[in-house]
């Protein structure tokens, strides 16, 4: 039923983000327009102002936000089923902050204007990179604990952002300005190309996490019982932490630092549908996908001048549900 109703939820809320915004558009001509693309009815024909809106600017927009929130909440689900840790997510894990450094590379050596999936893949390097140091580190010293995950997680995070200042430092002027509203986190601007990305590289990432739920609730009992079980612990493991970095980077490059969102959707959904992936990580995206829809609506109808930073909102929403989150854990440990 939980499933259900997210899944009706979405298209609603995705639909309502098209019609609302700094010019409203009228929902009864969108919902016309959108029918008569899947070929259910003939649509009577919008102005060619509102068609400009609609599909230059709303469509790419909300369509990004629902693949951004839906991914990163799958990789909240994973990251927290791997580390075998409720409260995991990858901004707490230093996995955002490795996308960022490495997207703000690419911008620094110019090679984001000149090949389009430069950012992404250096995001996703800089994911990769972060997230096997973390892993490395919290494993060395036997299994990851909550303090020590979180600590190894905030000092790797730290790191990144001490080198990413570095970078904005010696960066041209006029570069700096365009890198510190990305780092905000955001989608003004976005259009059907970054669309295309987040198609060929969040959604079938997503879709094999799904494949690999299966693997990933025996890898949350623990290594000897999935090994005593027939699983590769390590490579599996390694596995789904490459497609979390993946999704991680991509929805980086994409919107830049939208944190919480991984561990508000799975902590929340979890007592709705239980911990079981196949279940968990379907719900998850969903779930994902529309508190960043709602935030990005949000973000650009609060404040009628200019867009509000997309990852501040959902920081302001993200950090006290993880003080509570924590209080709540530290209680039952």
């Amino acid at each position: 039923m939980a499933l259900l109703a997210l899944a009706a939820a979405l298209p609603l809320v995705i639909v309502g983000a098209f019609a609302l915004g700094s010019v409203r558009l009228p929902l009864g001509g969108i919902v016309d327009v959108l029918a008569s693309r899947l070929g259910l009815v003939a649509a009577r024909p919008l102005d060619p102002t509102t068609e400009t809106i609609l599909w230059v600017v709303r469509v790419p927009r909300v369509l990004l936000a629902a693949m951004v929130g839906g991914g990163l909440a799958v990789v909240g689900a994973v990251l927290q089923a791997v580390f075998r840790n409720p409260i995991a997510d990858s901004g707490l894990l230093g996995v955002s902050s490795g996308a960022a450094l490495g997207a703000v590379l690419a911008v620094k050596l110019g090679l984001a204007t000149t090949i389009f999936f430069a950012l992404p893949l250096a995001a996703f390097a800089g994911a990769m990179a972060a997230v096997a140091l973390v892993y490395a580190l919290a494993h060395s010293l036997g299994r990851a604990t909550l303090h020590g995950l979180l600590l190894t997680g905030l000092t790797i995070s730290a790191l990144a952002s001490a080198v990413t200042s570095m970078l904005l430092v010696a960066t041209e002027e006029y570069r700096v300005k365009v890198v510190l509203f990305w780092l905000a986190g955001g989608l003004d601007g976005r259009s059907w190309p970054h669309v295309q990305a987040a198609v060929l590289l969040i959604l079938p990432a997503a879709a094999l996490l799904a494949v690999f739920a299966r693997p990933l609730d025996v890898l949350s009992l623990g290594d000897e019982e999935a090994a005593s079980l027939g699983v590769r612990v390590h490579l599996t493991r390694l596995g789904l932490l490459a497609l979390a970095s993946l999704i991680t980077g991509t929805a980086t490059a994409i919107a830049g630092s939208v944190p919480f969102v991984g561990l508000i959707a799975p902590h929340a959904l979890r007592p709705l549908v239980g911990s079981l992936a196949r279940y968990l990580l379907p719900a998850s995206f969903l779930g994902g996908a529309i508190l960043v829809v709602i935030a990005d609506l949000a973000a650009r109808t609060l404040n009628e001048q200019m867009d509000l930073p997309l990852g501040s909102l959902t920081a302001l929403v993200g950090a006290p549900y993880f003080l509570v989150a924590l209080r709540g854990s530290e209680r039952r440990a």
